[in-house]
């Protein structure tokens, strides 16, 4: 799989986009157990964030320009920060490798594959084999999600493009 330089710095300023505080009048909307959220620095979009917790796994879906990005965290995980672990993601009958570049307490994986990221949208868990484990990422409601997350980043991507209607932070 090739990693390009646009997914590297994704991946790079995908924690400070989600740690960058949002502005008073940023919403985080909430979609059965998902949370979805606009994400800027300073005035400028950057993404749109799908997250939730399970247990100790911290999940969150990225839409940015580059595409999907899945961020898997633990306080419990010792990761060698900027490796690139072997994965295999599946879900349903789809599946596919990829590569799950670390940091000291979470990765993240570019969802490349078309059809992997559709059937996100049907299966109610997503799977990612790593070499010593089996993480399982439930997906109950993420139909749902899944098209607001997307709706979310359109509707933000396309409002800096025309000076002439009001920009709407809600995501």
């Amino acid at each position: 799989m090739r990693m390009s330089l646009t997914f590297l710095s994704m991946v790079l300023l995908a924690p400070v986009a989600l740690a960058e505080p949002k502005a008073q009048d940023d919403q985080t909307v909430t979609v059965g157990s998902w949370s979805i959220a606009t994400n800027y620095k300073t005035d400028r979009f950057e993404s749109c964030t799908m997250s939730r917790s399970a247990g100790e796994l911290g999940i969150t879906f990225l839409r940015a320009s580059d595409g999907l990005l899945l961020i898997l965290d633990s306080a419990k995980w010792k990761l060698n920060r900027g490796k690139a672990y072997p994965v295999r993601l599946v879900a349903g009958s789809r599946s596919v490798n990829a590569q799950a570049l670390a940091e000291t307490k979470s990765v993240t994986i570019a969802l490349e594959d078309s059809r992997l990221n559709s059937k996100l949208r049907s299966v109610s868990f997503f799977e990612v084999h790593g070499e010593g484990a089996t993480l399982r990422v439930p997906l109950e409601g993420s139909s749902t999600a899944l098209a607001r997350l997307d709706a979310c980043f359109t509707k933000h991507e396309t409002a800096g493009t025309n000076p002439f209607v009001a920009s709407s932070r809600k995501p």
